[in-house]
């Protein structure tokens, strides 16, 4: 049980935390609790991807915690980079988590 008043907030990573299965029960303990929920995601476009769905169904979501540095990479592996309109990140649409992986980029950066 989180003990009331010594938690604000929470942000779940889902490269850290355990993925998908993991971060909604952390998503649902903290709002049984009253505790706002923000997705940390400080890696990539497609880990942001994966926070949008993530954040998607959350009830009363605030906003995804990501990185704005540009043009390193960890942006370039998708092919359908993610574009902020006016301070918001639609949750791409599509098959899997609506973007696609540029393999490419993926083994230009490849660490063997």
């Amino acid at each position: 049980m989180i003990e009331r008043g010594k938690v604000d907030i929470v942000q779940p990573d889902l490269s850290r935390c355990g993925g998908f299965t993991t971060a909604r029960k952390i998503m649902w303990m903290a709002q049984q609790n009253s505790i706002d929920v923000v997705c940390h995601a400080w890696l990539s476009d497609l880990l942001t991807a994966a926070s949008l769905h993530l954040n998607a169904a959350l009830p009363r979501s605030l906003f995804v915690e990501h990185n704005v540095c540009g043009g390193n990479a960890l942006q370039e592996i998708i092919k359908n980079p993610l574009k902020m309109k006016e301070g918001y990140i639609e949750v791409p649409e599509g098959p899997g988590l609506g973007i696609e992986v540029d393999e490419d980029a993926v083994n230009k950066y490849r660490v063997l």
